[in-house]
């Protein structure tokens, strides 16, 4: 059961239904984070800037982008967004041994290197708050300073989805309990 109530658009004002219409324009219905997110219209219109910016207009490859998050939603342990990201990830060119093993909180059997480098920095990110010099370097020397920010602020943006989902219960979309 979530902790919340679904937005009634119609009660919104117009400025906020144009908003509402924005966002649900991805989707099929305002479901996930954003169910909650156009409770606070101003949070959600920011939010979604920093999605489109990242997921839309962003330079990674959606393979490394849906990589990203995955080890980010698997650390936040958000039923949902593994739920949407798991198929997505596999669509996009993520071996299912890479993605089962970040369900199973195990080092991947990388075969492609950009796929390593980015594990180790996001990993290491989420475990100690810091990156260490050598997988700092190892992910400017490949992805350069403007990719490597954009890999960075993926992190932070699906940390504050995670947390979003699971504070207010966010179900997945089929009831899928995926750990």
């Amino acid at each position: 059961m979530t902790r919340f109530e679904p937005v009634d658009r119609a009660r919104l004002t117009p400025e906020h239904q144009a908003l509402y219409d924005v966002v649900r324009s991805n989707r099929p219905k305002l479901v996930g984070p954003f169910s909650v997110l156009m409770h606070n219209p101003p949070l959600a219109d920011a939010v979604n800037g920093v999605v489109d910016a990242i997921r839309k207009n962003g330079k990674l490859e959606k393979r490394l982008y849906e990589l990203v998050v995955l080890i980010t939603v698997r650390h936040a342990a958000s039923a949902y967004a593994w739920a949407v990201h798991d198929p997505l990830g596999r669509a996009a060119g993520l071996s299912g041994e890479v993605v089962d093993a970040i369900k199973a909180k195990r080092t991947p059997p990388f075969q492609k290197t950009d796929e390593k480098v980015i594990y180790n920095a996001v990993t290491e990110l989420l475990t100690t708050n810091k990156i260490s010099d050598a997988a700092y370097q190892a992910l400017v020397d490949r992805f350069g300073l403007s990719d490597s920010i954009e890999i960075i602020t993926c992190v932070g943006l699906y940390c504050m989805v995670g947390n979003v989902i699971n504070a207010f219960e966010v179900p997945t979309p089929n009831g899928e309990k995926p750990f």
